[in-house]
């Protein structure tokens, strides 16, 4: 019998219950009440793999035992078969929202009650083994979100005059945001946007941080930093992945900043002479193809203090309302105006996206920094 799945059979009629014992007790091991009150104690004590219930019966009658065993976690995961004299449509589609599998009037054939006892057993066992395999995976996947996050931290990074704003659709996430003194006088910055979001997206980040602050520790040229990223993500990662990325090197005695925009939103530069200058990108995302910037250079600036500059992934401006309209860019530069102008301080940003989503879920991770020239 132990090998037999255990069922339970509740009816007033003790002539239904025999019934009942005579169609199934070859094939099932059986449990019987006579009462919703009977059937309540009963799974208390052994819980079934599937209900055989009746409708009307004194006391609590079918319904309201459906739903008291739906309410509580230890019991709402039993399939319940409704097996009742009752044929209205109204009744079927009470039992079925009080969350039954199934719902049989009597009289029934045999063959379809054996059949359809068959299918519910087989789907709540499969249904148990989906549960337990992703219970297994989300596991294994706050492990890996550990392990990553923790390898993408690193103490070389220096936050000094830059203010962040991250909000990502999941823990881990695709967006990356590295800063780093060199030994020669330089500040190196890369904020970069993997394609994607989640782990798929966060998966390379530790090799590219652990890359940009190697190398700007050793002194290496920016320039040829973005070479080695780029070699190594196109060596490395899957063809649908990539990188769009601002790369930012900052001479710090002369104040002038060399730029590369690889895929990148443009980055925002507010200069106290010629307002808003737009940096776009000009340059494919790393890990597409080898030849990214050879020969080229990137965009020089000299900046003053006082001067603001903002770079973004495209997910801040791609926040979709309730309506499915987006944010865009040209709210995004007034709500940077108003940052600059002391108007309104960065967390506002957030503020202003989370209203235009109005409780929308955000669709890509959202990463925003704000640099200061002091």
């Amino acid at each position: 019998m132990k090998n037999k799945p255990y069922l339970l059979v509740v009816d007033d009629e003790r002539i239904n219950r025999m019934l009942l014992e005579d169609l199934i007790e070859d094939r099932y091991e059986l449990g019987m009440a006579s009462s919703g009150e009977a059937c309540l104690a009963s799974v208390k004590q052994r819980v079934p793999e599937l209900i055989l219930l009746d409708v009307s019966m004194p006391g609590i009658d079918g319904f309201e035992t459906c739903r008291r065993l739906k309410s509580s976690p230890d019991t709402r995961s039993i399939p319940i078969i409704f097996l009742t004299a009752r044929i209205t449509i109204e009744d079927e589609r009470k039992g079925l929202q009080l969350g039954a599998v199934d719902y049989i009037t009597k009289p029934f054939s045999e063959s379809i009650l054996l059949a359809r006892i068959n299918t519910h057993l087989t789907l709540n066992k499969t249904q148990q083994l989906l549960e337990k395999s992703y219970a297994a995976i989300q596991k294994d996947q706050a492990y890996i979100e550990y392990i990553m996050l923790s390898m993408r931290k690193d103490k070389r990074f220096v936050a000094d005059n830059i203010a962040t704003l991250i909000s990502p659709v999941e823990k881990s996430n695709g967006d990356i945001v590295l800063s780093a003194f060199t030994p020669n006088g330089h500040r190196h910055f890369l904020i970069g946007d993997f394609t994607g979001h989640g782990l798929s997206a966060a998966i390379a980040g530790p090799l590219v941080s652990s890359l940009f602050y190697t190398q700007s520790e050793q002194g290496v040229a920016l320039k040829q930093v973005i070479k080695t990223l780029n070699s190594e993500l196109l060596a490395k990662l899957p063809v649908e992945i990539f990188m769009a990325a601002i790369f930012i090197d900052w001479e710090l005695e002369s104040n002038h900043l060399t730029v590369w925009n690889c895929g990148m939103p443009p980055l925002l530069y507010f200069n106290q002479e010629k307002g808003m200058i737009e940096l776009p990108s000009q340059y494919l995302a790393l890990g597409i193809t080898e030849t990214l910037i050879d020969a080229k250079e990137g965009s020089v600036l000299t900046v003053q203090s006082g001067e603001v500059l903002f770079a973004y992934s495209d997910g801040v401006q791609e926040v979709h309302s309730i309506t499915g309209d987006v944010f865009g860019e040209q709210r995004l530069k007034t709500l940077l105006r108003k940052v600059v102008d002391k108007q309104a301080a960065l967390p506002f940003v957030m503020d202003t996206l989370s209203s235009y989503a109005n409780g929308q879920e955000l669709k890509d991770d959202i990463t925003l920094v704000e640099l200061s020239i002091p």
